[in-house]
């Protein structure tokens, strides 16, 4: 018998973020280079910033995370997809910033 994971609660793409952050040892400034290069990194802050606040992460955002982190877009998408739904569905957000 399997019993369906369905949590009462939903968590933030940011908490995910940070956690990569946090593992790879690097700060907003350093991932937004490493996403844009020197060039680009003013803008790529700004939206990795966005992300670590809990603003809607688009897929300009997903873009920015998937050149920075090697994760792939999809997985940021789906990421914020299940932390709206989440929140619509009234669960409790239990992202810690």
């Amino acid at each position: 018998m399997t019993h369906p994971f369905t949590p009462d609660w939903t968590l933030a793409p940011a908490a995910t973020l940070r956690e990569w952050m946090e593992d790879n040892n690097l700060s907003v400034p350093v991932l937004a280079v490493a996403a844009m290069g020197r060039a680009g990194r003013g803008e790529a802050a700004v939206l990795i910033q966005e992300v670590l606040d809990r603003e809607p992460l688009t897929e300009r955002h997903a873009l920015v995370l998937q050149r920075g982190t090697g994760v792939p877009g999809k997985f940021w998408l789906a990421l914020e997809h299940g932390y709206r739904s989440g929140l619509a569905a009234g669960l409790k957000d239990i992202t810690e910033i």
